[in-house]
């Protein structure tokens, strides 16, 4: 049911007064909890959250006791050869060693010549006579018959060189009358050498010598015969 009076201004200030007394007047009483319930069922349980962030990095911390001492491995395989280090210093001089074996010797005996002819053209089939000495110091080399006789059985050396001028000129070094090893050439107009040389084993009393075997050969004065012992047998 609306009231008029509650229209006015003044009127409705009124009444709320009233209202407001009426109530301080008859405070309703409090009232009192009752029993607690019953606890609830567990809820569904929650994803889970994402990862936190690094933390700061802590201070290191203090160093441990050293531990007690292992059993020793086995060996291990040998490492690589590292870089050859510096020259060490010089060592002290060792002892002197045992005397040894005496070794082999030169030939005690010596025996050698060499010798010029000096003169052009020497007689054929004979041996050439050679005029002048370069050395013949054990005058196993005969002069006059321009043989050389062996002396000191061994192994020796023999060579010639001769000029030769304007003719056909054959060589040969004989051994007792055998011819071992010979050189022949042709010249003209000029002057031309030839040589030949051997090694030969000679028993005491073998000779040896040089010869042309032709009347018209070119031998000059130039011309040179040697031999020497290269080793006793």
């Amino acid at each position: 049911m609306a009231f008029p009076f509650l229209l006015l201004p003044g009127v409705w200030i009124l009444a709320v007064s009233v209202t407001v007394a009426v109530q301080e007047k008859n405070p309703l009483a409090p009232c009192l909890p009752g029993p607690q319930g019953p606890p609830g069922n567990n809820g569904v349980p929650g994803h889970n959250g994402h990862n936190g962030l690094n933390g700061e990095k802590g201070e290191k911390g203090l160093r441990g006791e050293p531990g007690s001492t292992g059993t020793r491995g086995p060996q291990g395989p040998p490492g690589k050869l590292g870089p050859m280090g510096p020259k060490g210093e010089s060592g002290q001089p060792g002892p002197t060693g045992p005397q040894g074996s005496p070794g082999e010797c030169s030939p005690r005996q010596k025996s050698a010549f060499a010798m010029k002819l000096a003169k052009n053209y020497p007689a054929p089939k004979q041996p050439i006579i050679f005029h002048q000495i370069l050395y013949n110091d054990q005058q196993h080399f005969d002069k006059a018959t321009g043989i050389f006789t062996c002396q000191i059985p061994g192994v020796y050396y023999f060579g010639y060189n001769v000029e030769l001028y304007r003719n056909t000129t054959i060589i040969q070094l004989m051994k007792n009358s055998q011819a071992v090893i010979g050189s022949y050439q042709t010249t003209l107009n000029s002057y031309e050498n030839m040589s030949g040389s051997t090694v030969l084993k000679l028993e005491k009393g073998d000779k040896i010598w040089l010869e042309v075997n032709q009347e018209s050969n070119g031998a000059t004065h130039t011309s040179y015969f040697l031999g020497y012992l290269i080793f006793e047998i």
